[in-house]
């Protein structure tokens, strides 16, 4: 899996609670954190950066637990062609279609992701009649990885971002970054409960434990791989997801890319 931090924990959650017994190497590249104002291509970059060292794994399977880097991927035309991906973006948007009686979806996402246009492009490959309402939020990631996703600050910050939902009549809203279920109190108070919000976790992690179901039984082991702080990242997993790694340790990501 990788992710910019903490946010592909919610997909984490979900794939154990499907294969208990999986294997998962996670990379959080907390040190190049947010993705979402960056231009895609550098993402992009970044991301098959983190692919290429995943192959000494001999992954099965590749989650991109990160939305920008769904769409930088998207942006550049690619993917790998010896392993397969499962993104969290195509998932949510699939799962948001089938959850709205209306037809009005919301989506809040990082400010390169809703640039991309990618969650508009994937919910009208399902219905080219929906109305969608997109909004940027680019200071939920920081306040997630920084720990504070139960401040006052962040309890401000979703219900400005939300205004425009309420506005447009949606019924469903997707979380368009892995962060934001982690703020998901916020959201519902903001929203009230006649809106469905959308993790697309569960969804990506259905579909990823759908490929990999056959595979051999594992041990179930958890690696972080980290570019930033490893030990302040472990310590944050565990306090918000209840997520502890049998192995922790930092990786180098800072040389260059193309």
């Amino acid at each position: 899996m990788l992710d910019s931090g903490l946010g592909g924990l919610t997909v984490l959650t979900a794939l154990h609670s499907a294969l208990a017994d999986i294997d998962v190497v996670y990379f959080a590249d907390t040190a190049r954190a947010p993705y979402g104002d960056r231009p895609l291509r550098e993402v992009a970059a970044f991301g098959r950066q983190i692919i290429e060292r995943a192959r000494r794994y001999e992954p099965a399977l590749m989650i991109v637990a990160s939305g920008t880097t769904c769409a930088a991927f998207e942006a550049v035309a690619w993917k790998p062609d010896d392993m397969p991906i499962v993104g969290v973006v195509a998932s949510g948007a699939r799962a948001a279609v089938a959850q709205s009686a209306s037809g009005h979806i919301g989506v809040i996402a990082t400010a390169g992701t809703i640039a991309s246009g990618i969650f508009e492009r994937k919910l009208r490959d399902v219905n080219p009649s929906l109305h969608i309402t997109s909004v940027a939020a680019p200071k939920l990631v920081p306040l997630v990885e920084s720990g504070q996703w139960a401040s006052h600050e962040a309890k401000t910050a979703v219900a400005q971002y939300c205004k425009p939902f309420r506005v447009a009549g949606c019924d469903a809203v997707i979380l368009g970054c892995t962060h934001f279920p982690h703020l998901q109190l916020w959201f519902e108070r903001a929203l009230g409960p006649s809106v469905v919000l959308l993790d697309p976790a569960p969804a990506c992690a259905h579909a990823a434990a759908a490929l990999v179901a056959q595979s051999p039984p594992a041990r179930g082991s958890l690696t972080f791989e980290v570019s930033g702080d490893a030990d302040q990242f472990a310590q944050r997993a565990f306090e918000l997801a209840g997520v502890r790694a049998q192995t922790t340790r930092h990786v180098d990501f800072s040389e260059q890319v193309e």
